[in-house]
């Protein structure tokens, strides 16, 4: 998913969902180095940051889970965004536990 200089939603876990993030990588697409902001918002309570304001190089990437798991559970959201618009993608892999 590119990530925009607004909030953007990569992955919402449905009614009866949860999802379990196996893998996140953040990619800087651009010749200049830009800032990303990575956080879940819960179901119930405030935003959790994976990252904030984390400078990504330009032309490389940051892996954000390794060795670990992110659970998102009914209605949670992860989203993202970039100070600098479309500089970034995100790429996720998880399983969909219904």
């Amino acid at each position: 998913t590119a990530i925009s200089s607004t909030d953007t939603n990569i992955v919402t876990a449905g009614n009866a969902s949860t999802l379990i993030i196996l893998n996140a990588l953040v990619a800087n697409k651009t010749n200049t180095s830009a800032n990303v902001d990575v956080y879940l918002v819960p179901n119930s309570g405030d935003n959790v940051y994976l990252l904030k304001g984390v400078p990504v190089p330009a032309g490389s990437s940051l892996e954000l889970i390794t060795g670990s798991k992110i659970i998102l559970e009914s209605s949670d959201v992860l989203r993202a965004r970039c100070d600098t618009a479309t500089a970034m993608d995100l790429t996720i892999s998880y399983l969909d536990q219904t």
